[in-house]
């Protein structure tokens, strides 16, 4: 019999609030990310807002490692829920992660279309060109937010 270490880990989501004094709605926003980001700068400065963990809604649960009674590793980031981290760098990162479902729908409606095409030896009969063209742009231009 072998003995392994298991490290765990989860994300507890942390709450907080912070009063900000500001002209209007747009201005409020300005004012809560620009608090954010004092508060990511300097901790000395401002108080961490985040005082309130939230045990019961924790996500993100999974192995981040086993390993043997030698120290090697056996596995590694296994998920033990459904949630997914996701970094999306850019708005762009951020329309992509949205519409990845109907660009997967797009994608297979091309496939199919290409494969009827191609199966039948009549690639221009079958498949309209025009078809799959409309179906790739629709699913760009969701994505970027304008024609393609």
């Amino acid at each position: 019999m072998k003995t392994y270490t298991v490290l765990f880990a989860h994300d507890v989501p942390h709450y907080g609030s912070v009063e900000i004094d500001a002209t209007g709605d747009v201005e409020a926003l300005a004012e809560a990310r620009a608090h954010w980001e004092r508060v990511q700068r300097d901790r000395d400065e401002e108080p961490w807002p985040l005082t309130e963990a939230q045990h019961d809604s924790a996500v993100l649960a999974r192995i981040v490692e086993i390993t043997d009674e030698t120290g090697r590793q056996v596995a590694a980031d296994v998920r033990l829920d459904t949630y997914l981290l996701s970094v999306a760098p850019t708005d762009l990162s951020v329309k992509q992660i949205e519409n990845a479902s109907p660009m997967y729908a797009a994608l297979i409606e091309i496939v199919r279309h290409a494969t009827a095409g191609l199966a039948a030896d009549e690639f221009e009969k079958h498949l309209k060109l025009e078809r799959v063209l409309s179906i790739a742009h629709g699913g760009v231009a969701r994505t970027i937010g304008g024609a393609a």
